[in-house]
């Protein structure tokens, strides 16, 4: 008869014992959980120590960048998007509507987008190579300034439609 040969057991190692019965694993995860809180209200206190208020007081929906052209002085830097970069209360209650500009030879187009207005709310203003673009209703306020890449004349050719102004501004002779 054959033996059988006993295959080798691992030794088992003998776990630590301590003697007062506590778990280190569940204490350094607890402390790190409390270091974690703790980070969390001393950004909090120091974001309203700047003035900066941490309580949301309601959802925010919108963008904010800044985009990059190249015009005939060179690099041209504009800011858009639908909310103003402000750390004051209300900021964001007026919005700076998205807006794109085309120019040919003989005039520049705008094109601004202001849904939830109204065309009567619409007020548009031309003063210099700036123009002004403020809309309001009850729900959606909008306002925006947009440096002209050319001289204009007050000639002003305007359409509203499903939220989407357009304005066709003819160019100075130079």
């Amino acid at each position: 008869m054959a033996e059988k040969k006993k295959e080798k057991e691992p030794e088992k190692k003998p776990e630590p014992v301590i003697e007062w019965g506590v778990n280190l694993g569940g204490l350094f995860t607890g402390l790190g959980e409390f270091i974690g809180q703790v980070a969390k209200l001393a950004e909090k206190a120091e974001l309203e120590s700047a003035g900066v208020s941490v309580e949301p007081r309601r959802p925010l929906h919108g963008m904010y960048g800044v985009s990059v052209r190249v015009g005939p002085t060179g690099p041209v830097l504009s800011r858009f998007g639908t909310i103003k970069p402000s750390l004051e209360p209300g900021a964001a209650e007026v919005r700076e509507p998205l807006v794109d500009i085309f120019e040919n030879e003989k005039k520049i187009t705008v094109i601004a987008e202001l849904p939830g207005v109204e065309e009567k709310d619409i007020k548009v203003e031309v003063e210099g190579r700036t123009l002004k673009i403020s809309a309001g209703s009850k729900d959606h306020k909008y306002s925006k300034e947009v440096e002209l890449p050319a001289a204009v004349t007050a000639e002003l050719e305007s359409t509203y439609t499903n939220g989407v102004l357009e304005l066709k501004l003819k160019k100075k002779a130079e």
